[in-house]
């Protein structure tokens, strides 16, 4: 039994005691005021140093938290560290060796809990993450330059798209477990994680290299959409990365349960965001954690589950990728990514994104802020029906709008610019439109023309919004597994009649920014019925 195997058989038994925790617990922590606080946490390159005031009397200790473990008695019991004075500072060693890897603590929280060994430790304290981590690497600055983009990039013969219509930003999909294998195969090549071995295909790394070379080469912002698959390219894999609970859809959420899948999901993170990050292959610039996670059942999957739980599981998902980012790049931000159900419920299978993103601002304000931001997909209502502005009646200038679309973007923008939402305070989050299109039902003349003056409305009134930073139109070309809609800039690359052919939609898209943007974007306005652009502006509402 290789070292993978043996690991995940001691840390499968976890999974009999690990317990996540409860929603109203969730919830209860993120309101509470606690006794005690946890000031800072700083990483230097061999320790973790950390302040705090704890309540007076006897009995408390710091308490370690991994990202394997919950915020409950078992999680709070483990690695604690007895604290003498109300205000202390207490330094512990940056790796240690714990449940079969050689763990790096800068990834952990840590809190104050009283344990005085009449019943379980209470928590006395919110969590709290490393405020500062001595970096391995500075990266070079990379401005965005502009908010034009294109979602799903990939190298083909049409790449050069990026230069004709002059976009600043692309998304990428990155299938994380299909990068990797447990033991050596063919054309692999090894890499070591927390102590464990793990070999990477090199096929597919050479292919991210000349995707991302290509657009940072060209000055292009390149976002790196993050995806567990159901299954993984090595079988044996397959359980360390999808969740236990994952019971369908099209991706996992990640398996955060027991120190075997920790590691191997941070070891993909750790690979990527070394490699990508000095300019020598290119550079992911920003991560989009998982795909309309407020749509789990379909797209992040871990089962049925309290909206409490799978957000606590989202956020510690958003965390690690970040808290092993910034080891490389700084300036990076992760990104949550959103559907159009800016308020529409569980009773659809979802979450409401206006709530997700409050209770991100509430995890923030508990454990230490960090660079998230948003990647919102503001489809029209009915993804197939190009008319957003006269058949989207769910959505509305309301800060309460059910759907959050191209025709009341005005929403998300109010939302982001509010200073109570900004990171620490004092710097608006980074907002992309990272998938959105408008859709040609069919390659008939008026439902290309629909499609092209919907493009023209988005990039009008996004563009005048200053809230978002960017958009990634998608589909960048037709695709056949998207379930019949034709969003694309270009058709289907095997279409019998035009095969790959530039759509009215791909002219709008090229002229939009530029100096022939209002000749190109006049004879829509007609379409839609309107005298002026400024026509689709509207205040936001209460």
């Amino acid at each position: 039994m290789n070292k993978i195997k043996a690991l995940l058989v001691s840390s499968l038994a976890l999974l009999s005691v690990w317990l996540p925790a409860q929603g109203t617990d969730i919830n209860e922590y993120l309101s509470k005021e606690y006794p005690g606080q946890v000031v800072s946490v700083k990483v230097t390159k061999n320790k973790v140093k950390i302040k705090g005031i704890r309540p007076s009397g006897k009995g408390y200790y710091l308490s370690e938290v991994t990202p394997w473990e919950a915020l409950d008695s078992q999680g709070l019991q483990d690695n604690l560290i007895r604290l003498c004075f109300k205000k202390f500072r207490r330094s512990v060693p940056r790796k240690i060796e714990t449940g079969g890897i050689v763990y790096d603590r800068s990834l952990s929280r840590w809190a104050i809990v009283k344990a005085d060994g009449e019943g379980d430790p209470v928590l006395c304290s919110h969590a709290r993450y490393a405020d500062e981590v001595a970096p391995v690497r500075v990266a070079t600055e990379m401005p965005l330059t502009g908010k034009k983009g294109l979602g799903g990039y990939r190298l083909n013969k049409f790449a050069d798209d990026i230069e004709k219509m002059d976009i600043r930003s692309v998304t990428i999909n990155i299938h994380l477990n299909s990068l990797l294998y447990a033991s050596e195969k063919p054309g692999s090549f090894l890499r070591e994680y927390g102590g464990v071995k793990y070999w990477f295909d090199s096929t597919k790394v050479d292919y991210l290299d000349r995707v991302l070379s290509y657009c940072s080469d060209r000055g292009v912002i390149t976002s790196a959409i993050t995806l567990i698959d159901l299954k993984s390219a090595d079988p044996e894999l397959t359980p360390v990365f999808r969740h236990p609970d994952c019971d369908g859809g099209f991706y996992s959420m990640p398996n955060m349960t027991n120190p075997l899948s920790f590691n191997a999901y941070a070891a993909v993170l750790d690979f990527l965001a070394d490699r990508y990050s000095s300019g020598e292959h290119g550079r992911i610039n920003n991560w989009i954690i998982h795909n309309e996670v407020d749509y789990g059942i379909d797209w992040t999957n871990m089962g049925k589950q309290p909206y409490e739980a799978y957000m606590d599981a989202y956020e510690k998902s958003m965390r690690l990728n970040y808290n092993i980012a910034r080891l490389y790049d700084q300036q990076t931000w992760t990104l949550g990514s959103y559907t159009h159900n800016w308020t529409v419920g569980e009773n659809e299978n979802g979450f409401p994104v206006r709530k997700m993103l409050e209770d991100h601002v509430r995890y923030s304000n508990a454990e230490g802020d960090f660079r998230w931001g948003v990647a919102q997909h503001p489809y029209p209502q009915d993804l197939n029906d190009p008319l957003f502005w006269i058949h989207d009646t769910g959505t509305t200038w309301s800060k309460d709008t059910k759907y959050l679309t191209f025709k009341n973007l005005e929403v998300i923008d109010e939302w982001i610019r509010r200073p109570e939402h900004f990171y620490k305070g004092e710097t608006k989050r980074l907002l992309f439109l990272s998938e959105n299109g408008t859709n040609s039902p069919s390659y008939s003349e008026e439902d290309l023309v629909n499609q092209a003056a919907g493009a023209c409305w988005a990039w009008k009134k996004l563009s005048a919004l200053p809230g978002i930073d960017g958009v990634q139109w998608h589909a960048w070309m037709d695709n056949r597994g998207e379930f019949g809609l034709k969003i694309g800039l270009r058709r289907f690359p095997d279409d019998e009649e035009a095969p790959g052919a530039e759509k009215p939609s791909w002219l709008v898209w090229q002229a939009a920014g530029t100096d022939k943007e209002d000749e190109v974007f006049a004879p829509y306005l007609k379409v839609i019925g309107l005298g002026d652009w400024s026509e689709i502006f509207h205040e936001v509402t209460d």
